[in-house]
């Protein structure tokens, strides 16, 4: 049976768990998820999910966060339907970070909506201030496993982020980018 159709078998449980999860104060919520971070199988899965579902800024259907997930600044996070973060990404979202539905995040990638400067030759580079950018994946992405997205980023629908890509500029929507920095690699089809 396909996640979607189990999604749909325990809807109202997994609303209700949400909304139980979602009355806990934060620093609970986020106690909770360092619990569960590592469990594997259908609790540990149902369990991500409320937490994401009454944390995040939006959080769609059949929203799938495999173990080890990190996940930073929640409020700043909108995931639409059908999506997949795989075991080991590590999404910052502290300048705003939205994906849209029919995405999958393939393991070990990051997707970031921060990066730090280096202007202030008075101020050590760590101690420059960080600079925020709303990051952007479009509906119907895939992006490969230990891939980077860097801030500020957008990424157009029915698009293909090749594994190992570093993504530092945007992704024209139906096209293939790989590389480090990513770049064209081909068309996968006209949209829209």
């Amino acid at each position: 049976m396909r996640g979607r159709n189990q999604f749909d078998r325990h809807r109202k449980a997994l609303h209700m768990l949400a909304a139980i999860i979602g009355a806990l104060p934060h620093a609970t919520r986020e106690g909770l998820w360092t619990f569960v971070d590592g469990w594997r199988g259908k609790l540990g899965l149902a369990i991500r999910y409320a937490i994401a579902r009454s944390s995040a800024k939006a959080c769609g259907e059949v929203v799938y966060i495999g173990p080890y997930v990190e996940i930073r600044h929640w409020d700043c996070l909108q995931l639409g339907s059908n999506v997949s973060l795989h075991r080991g990404c590590y999404i910052d979202a502290a300048g705003g970070i939205s994906i849209g539905n029919d995405v999958s995040v393939a393991h070990g990638s990051s997707i970031l909506s921060s990066s730090h400067r280096w202007e202030d030759p008075a101020l050590p580079i760590r101690d420059n201030p960080v600079r925020l950018a709303e990051t952007h994946v479009s509906d119907d992405v895939w992006i490969g496993c230990g891939c980077r997205i860097l801030a500020g980023v957008s990424i157009g629908p029915r698009s293909v982020v090749a594994a190992g890509a570093v993504v530092t500029g945007d992704v024209a929507p139906g096209t293939l980018v790989g590389g480090v920095p990513a770049r064209l690699l081909k068309t996968i089809r006209a949209v829209g």
